[in-house]
């Protein structure tokens, strides 16, 4: 199973969240996992596969994640509070300005007499990732040249309701607690195909967005009679 990347785009998100996105429902937290489907039936059936990872997931207002996408189908379920996303299609990708960003995680900080402070820590060894850095709430800054263009989808979920998200979908993803003080989901993520010219398509618009974003400006050349 394909673990997700963190990195360092999120670092001004506050990210309380306990979802740890590695199918902890079925690991960390077994115990609860009897509570909860062990699939989505539908789902199971349209894209011929049990889920490929069942998360847990537990927070508040405070639990932002950032614009990203994921290469899972994902059946998402609301059971404690609401759940905010802001939704954006794969075409989107020259909109949300994604910039190559090193590899980070949040490490005990040793320059701070708080025992509680985290420092940002660099992880060394690996390759710099592709990371959406506009955010459509935000929408004047971290903006690329496209970045107007884009047309998000807002979705709220209540209690009880289920979300499919597609796969390589953006999306931005808040809540609101529920009357208990927080807010509770389940996600189920089932693998994506990477057959025929969906995730081909998707990863052509992606690199020549790249390509145009580390393309060299050179002066421009003027003749003599421009001059």
């Amino acid at each position: 199973m394909r673990k997700p990347v963190r990195s360092i785009a999120s670092v001004h998100i506050c990210l309380t969240d306990s979802g740890a996105e590695n199918d902890n429902l079925r690991e960390e937290y077994h115990t609860l996992f009897s509570d909860v489907p062990p699939n989505i039936s539908w789902a199971r059936i349209a894209l011929e596969q049990s889920a490929d990872a069942i998360n847990f997931w537990l927070g508040n207002e405070r639990s932002v994640t950032a614009m990203h996408r994921d290469n899972y189908e994902n059946v998402y379920v609301q059971i404690i509070g609401q759940k905010h996303f802001v939704l954006l299609p794969p075409i989107e990708t020259p909109c949300v300005n994604e910039q190559k960003l090193p590899h980070c995680r949040y490490a005990p900080s040793t320059s701070n007499t708080n025992d509680d402070a985290l420092a940002i820590e660099l992880q060394e060894g690996q390759d710099a990732v592709p990371v959406a850095v506009w955010d459509p709430e935000e929408p004047e800054l971290r903006c690329s040249e496209y970045s107007h263009l884009s047309r998000p989808v807002t979705v709220t979920l209540q209690e009880g309701d289920m979300l499919y998200l597609p796969a390589m979908w953006y999306h931005k993803v808040k809540q609101t607690s529920g009357k208990e003080g927080f807010a509770c989901a389940v996600n189920y993520w089932y693998d994506m195909s990477f057959e025929g010219s969906f995730w081909a398509s998707n990863s052509f618009v992606r690199d020549v967005t790249l390509a145009k974003e580390r393309a060299v400006q050179y002066p421009k050349l003027l003749s003599g009679s421009e001059k």
